[in-house]
């Protein structure tokens, strides 16, 4: 499980034998990740912070090239009014090769979504 962030960054269209999907849960650093009792992760207002172009964009930049199952990275998202949340973003799984770049669709769902093994309705996941 890796959560360091490397200075040296990977420019995502660069990336040779790209995922199609990863799939990418979030929950709060305070919670346990293996149990369901974080209120906020059903949260629409931070799924939708989590789910913008830009963020989704960040996303491809920050990680991109080897990722692996299990990976975690510590991010925060804006919440509007200048209150970002800091959140736990982890590798849930991998569709394809197992590395980030341009062309990956990145699929955000609450942690408690993959505990409940229901990781969202067509209307709530959001892809890139």
């Amino acid at each position: 499980m890796s959560t360091e962030h490397s200075t040296d960054r990977i420019d995502p269209t660069t990336v040779e034998n790209q995922a199609d999907r990863v799939v990418v849960s979030f929950r709060s650093p305070d919670a346990d990740p293996d149990t369901d009792d974080w209120w906020i992760a059903d949260s629409d207002w931070l799924h939708d912070g989590l789910t913008t172009s830009s963020y989704l964009r960040y996303l491809h930049w920050a990680h991109a090239g080897p990722v692996s199952v299990d990976d975690e990275w510590e991010e925060f998202v804006n919440c509007g009014c200048a209150s970002p949340q800091d959140v736990i973003l982890r590798v849930e799984t991998i569709d394809g090769n197992p590395a980030i770049g341009d062309q990956t669709t990145i699929e955000i769902v609450s942690r408690k979504a993959v505990l409940e093994d229901t990781p969202g309705s067509e209307d709530s996941d959001t892809e890139c």
